[in-house]
């Protein structure tokens, strides 16, 4: 037994998981940005149908999981391969199967609410994007997306 440890160990250690664990908290995506848009630069609610876009996740679902759309010259990357006017920022969905997961899902609404006064007050809205599998930095450090998507960072328990 005290062998096999011994393997798993050296294995983690080559591998390179985090001292804290697998499931430790990792740094910042790669593909993180954050940025301020101008209300005219957003759709959302009911008017993202005005802009030709399918408005099923127009308010969060069940899941949480909900979209904006964002004018392309207001988000600061570099997306010349979206043929639209418009990125599409989606907040990823979560079972709420448990306590935890049903406490996800309320933060994603919160947000959603937050975004929506803000919008509604024609304020600026904030955005905490990351492009995930959608996007690499450049080497100047901006980023640039592979099509027109990029993901809101989910809201922690301790950024309610």
């Amino acid at each position: 037994m005290i062998r096999a440890w011994s393997v798993i160990w050296r294995l983690a250690v080559i591998v390179g998981i985090p001292a804290g664990g697998v499931w430790a908290q990792q740094p910042k995506s790669q593909t993180g940005v954050s940025f301020d848009a101008p209300r005219a630069a957003v759709r959302m609610a009911g008017d993202i149908a005005g802009a030709g876009w399918p408005s099923r996740l127009a308010t969060p679902s069940d899941e949480g999981q909900f979209e904006v759309l964002v004018r392309k010259e207001a988000a600061p990357v570099v997306s010349s391969r979206c043929a639209s006017d418009y990125l599409v920022v989606r907040m990823p969905a979560t079972m709420a199967e448990d306590a935890a997961g049903q406490a996800a899902v309320a933060r994603k609404r919160r947000q959603y609410e937050n975004m929506l006064a803000a919008y509604t007050a024609d304020r600026p809205i904030h955005f905490d994007t990351f492009a995930g599998p959608y996007g690499k930095r450049l080497p100047a450090g901006k980023l640039e997306l592979s099509g027109c998507n990029l993901f809101f960072v989910e809201p922690s328990a301790n950024n309610r």
